[in-house]
Protein backbone atom coordinates (compact mmCIF):
# COMPACT_ATOMS: atom_id res chain seq x y z
CA UNK A 1 0.00 0.00 0.00
CA UNK A 2 1.13 3.67 -1.07
CA UNK A 3 1.09 6.26 1.81
CA UNK A 4 1.35 9.57 0.08
CA UNK A 5 1.62 11.36 3.78
CA UNK A 6 1.07 10.95 7.00
CA UNK A 7 0.67 13.12 10.48
CA UNK A 8 -1.31 14.61 13.24
CA UNK A 9 -5.27 15.66 12.47
CA UNK A 10 -7.05 17.57 14.61
CA UNK A 11 -10.67 17.60 14.43
CA UNK A 12 -12.46 20.90 15.96
CA UNK A 13 -15.76 22.64 16.03
CA UNK A 14 -13.49 25.83 16.48
CA UNK A 15 -10.79 25.87 13.73
CA UNK A 16 -9.64 28.98 13.91
CA UNK A 17 -8.76 28.54 17.91
CA UNK A 18 -6.68 26.13 16.64
CA UNK A 19 -5.02 27.63 13.61
CA UNK A 20 -4.48 30.72 15.88
CA UNK A 21 -2.59 28.60 18.30
CA UNK A 22 -0.35 26.97 16.15
CA UNK A 23 0.34 30.11 14.10
CA UNK A 24 1.80 31.37 17.77
CA UNK A 25 4.01 28.09 17.77
CA UNK A 26 5.23 29.42 14.34
CA UNK A 27 3.38 26.89 11.83
CA UNK A 28 1.23 28.58 8.94
CA UNK A 29 -1.30 27.92 6.97
CA UNK A 30 -0.72 26.13 3.45
CA UNK A 31 -3.78 24.60 2.17
CA UNK A 32 -7.26 24.48 2.79
CA UNK A 33 -10.75 23.37 1.80
CA UNK A 34 -13.82 24.69 2.70
CA UNK A 35 -17.24 23.40 2.87
CA UNK A 36 -16.68 19.81 1.87
CA UNK A 37 -19.67 18.72 3.18
CA UNK A 38 -23.41 19.75 3.72
CA UNK A 39 -22.55 21.20 7.34
CA UNK A 40 -20.22 23.65 5.73
CA UNK A 41 -17.21 21.42 7.06
CA UNK A 42 -13.63 22.09 5.69
CA UNK A 43 -9.93 21.91 6.86
CA UNK A 44 -6.15 22.79 6.35
CA UNK A 45 -2.94 21.99 6.55
CA UNK A 46 -0.16 24.06 8.34
CA UNK A 47 3.34 23.39 8.63
CA UNK A 48 6.66 25.33 10.41
CA UNK A 49 9.74 26.24 9.01
CA UNK A 50 11.33 22.91 9.76
CA UNK A 51 8.50 21.00 8.21
CA UNK A 52 6.05 19.96 10.35
CA UNK A 53 3.05 19.45 9.27
CA UNK A 54 -0.10 19.36 10.67
CA UNK A 55 -4.11 19.38 9.65
CA UNK A 56 -6.84 20.92 11.54
CA UNK A 57 -10.35 19.53 10.53
CA UNK A 58 -13.38 22.22 11.50
CA UNK A 59 -16.00 19.14 11.78
CA UNK A 60 -19.65 20.16 13.05
CA UNK A 61 -20.48 17.01 14.10
CA UNK A 62 -17.60 16.12 16.83
CA UNK A 63 -18.55 16.74 20.83
CA UNK A 64 -14.98 17.73 21.84
CA UNK A 65 -11.98 17.93 19.72
CA UNK A 66 -10.55 14.54 18.23
CA UNK A 67 -6.96 13.84 17.31
CA UNK A 68 -5.95 11.26 14.83
CA UNK A 69 -3.59 10.31 12.45
CA UNK A 70 -4.07 11.30 9.02
CA UNK A 71 -2.93 8.85 6.06
CA UNK A 72 -3.28 9.82 2.54
CA UNK A 73 -2.90 6.92 0.07
CA UNK A 74 -3.23 6.06 -3.61
CA UNK A 75 -5.83 3.30 -2.92
CA UNK A 76 -8.53 4.07 -0.88
CA UNK A 77 -10.19 0.26 -1.18
CA UNK A 78 -7.16 -0.91 0.08
CA UNK A 79 -6.19 1.28 2.53
CA UNK A 80 -9.47 0.24 4.14
CA UNK A 81 -9.33 -3.69 3.65
CA UNK A 82 -6.29 -3.39 5.61
CA UNK A 83 -7.54 -1.60 8.34
CA UNK A 84 -10.73 -3.24 8.66
CA UNK A 85 -9.01 -6.81 8.91
CA UNK A 86 -7.25 -5.62 11.90
CA UNK A 87 -10.87 -4.91 13.68
CA UNK A 88 -11.19 -0.84 12.17
CA UNK A 89 -14.47 0.20 12.32
CA UNK A 90 -15.70 3.28 10.07
CA UNK A 91 -16.70 6.32 12.81
CA UNK A 92 -19.79 7.00 10.72
CA UNK A 93 -21.00 3.05 10.28
CA UNK A 94 -19.99 0.69 7.52
CA UNK A 95 -19.72 2.15 4.49
CA UNK A 96 -20.31 5.76 5.22
CA UNK A 97 -17.58 7.83 3.04
CA UNK A 98 -17.37 11.21 2.58
CA UNK A 99 -16.68 12.27 -1.11
CA UNK A 100 -15.94 15.64 -1.55
CA UNK A 101 -15.69 15.23 -5.72
CA UNK A 102 -11.76 15.85 -5.02
CA UNK A 103 -11.05 13.27 -2.20
CA UNK A 104 -12.83 10.54 -0.44
CA UNK A 105 -12.02 10.11 3.40
CA UNK A 106 -13.08 7.72 6.52
CA UNK A 107 -12.67 8.19 9.86
CA UNK A 108 -11.45 4.43 11.43
CA UNK A 109 -11.47 3.52 15.07
CA UNK A 110 -9.42 0.68 16.17
CA UNK A 111 -10.41 -1.69 18.43
CA UNK A 112 -8.57 0.16 21.30
CA UNK A 113 -9.84 3.26 20.50
CA UNK A 114 -7.02 5.12 18.48
CA UNK A 115 -8.52 7.08 14.68
CA UNK A 116 -6.87 6.52 11.54
CA UNK A 117 -8.26 9.15 8.80
CA UNK A 118 -8.12 7.81 5.38
CA UNK A 119 -7.88 9.82 2.65
CA UNK A 120 -7.61 9.44 -1.22
CA UNK A 121 -7.05 12.72 -3.19
CA UNK A 122 -8.86 11.85 -6.60
CA UNK A 123 -6.48 12.42 -9.69
CA UNK A 124 -8.41 13.50 -13.10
Amino acid sequence: MEITNFGPLIMTKDAESIQQLFEELGFTKRHEKKNVTENKDGGFRMKDEDGHGLAVAQVSRVPQDFVAVQMNVRDFDEAMGILEAHGFKNMSGDGNVIDTGSSKTAIMIAPSGFAINVVYHIRK
